[in-house]
């Protein structure tokens, strides 16, 4: 069932996505499709500065919030690794898990702030929505740390965040931008072949994904190209300094992006929590005083 509902995300969902996970991305695709795809399992964990461990996140129990056993006034950080799917499958959460997860932190009394840890090329338009929506709402202070990479609709999800750091000078930001991706099965290689028609009625159905099967790309460009201006739109409001010349899809090292007001600067770990912190302790002495 996994298996099918991977390919049906990314045949259905535009991508925003680095070369480098769109790759690993179609060599799933072709090894489901050829019947031997070995899953892997990657486990990942959320943290806190206090020293708490949140194990894998479908272990917990759902019926009460996890992050109440945790110290008071504690920071958690949350992973986003690899390519951003809107479900769980192998490897990683699903955005949507994450989502939920940072939901759970905003509403523990015991949680004061949130680092969202991200190495993402990113992946799926259809994963970044619930993400959107709780990161819009956020009610803690939360905080990007890019260990590694943040590219594409990863960066979107950067973007609605306080403050964005990258763990050095050499970290890449951005790819700001959307691809489609078709998965053609080989024919000689297929166990089936599936033959569609559409009537006169539904002549339009699907026709800009079935044009570029026959080499016509340009309608599926143009439906591509009111996605991108809509995930430009989002980073140019959230990040109103941002240099617009970054919107066309290149990747950057992070002493670039920090230059064109894509980040907010190089921090190690350790000194974005003590920034946190510092940040904690000034909310906290201003609503004593209230």
């Amino acid at each position: 069932m996994l298996r099918q509902l991977f390919l049906q995300e990314i045949q259905s969902s535009s991508l925003m996505i680095h070369s480098s996970g769109s790759e690993v991305l179609t060599n799933i695709s072709n090894a489901i499709i050829n019947g031997n795809f070995v899953p892997e399992v990657m486990e990942q964990t959320i943290i806190s500065t206090q020293g708490q461990i949140l194990g894998a996140f479908n272990e917990t129990n759902n019926s009460s919030n996890p992050f109440n056993e945790w110290t008071e006034d504690s920071i958690a950080i949350i992973p986003l690794y690899g390519v951003m799917m809107k479900y769980g499958y192998w490897w990683s959460y699903g955005v949507d898990d994450i989502a939920t997860i940072i939901r759970l932190a905003y509403q523990s009394e015991n949680i004061s702030a949130v680092i969202l840890k991200m190495d993402t090329p990113g992946g799926s338009t259809d994963s970044l929505f619930l993400l959107q929506e709780v990161l819009s709402e956020k009610t803690k202070p939360t905080y990007g740390f890019v260990d590694g990479m943040c590219a594409s609709c990863g960066y979107i999800v950067a973007s609605y965040l306080d403050k964005l750091y990258a763990i050095n000078p050499m970290a890449r930001i951005g790819s700001i931008g959307v691809m489609a991706q078709i998965v053609i099965p080989n024919k000689e290689n297929a166990r089936y072949q599936i033959i569609e028609v559409y009537p006169d009625e539904s002549k339009d159905k699907n026709l800009p994904e079935r044009q570029a099967v026959d080499g016509n790309q340009e309608p599926l460009k143009e439906q591509l190209a009111k996605l991108a201006i809509h995930f430009q739109d989002i980073v140019k409001e959230n990040r109103p300094g941002i240099n617009p010349e970054v919107l066309s899809g290149k990747m950057y090292y992070a002493y670039e992006a920090e230059s064109l007001g894509m980040i907010d600067g190089v921090r190690t770990l350790t000194q974005v929590i003590s920034e946190l912190e510092i940040l904690i302790a000034k909310r906290k002495e201003i609503l004593s005083i209230l």
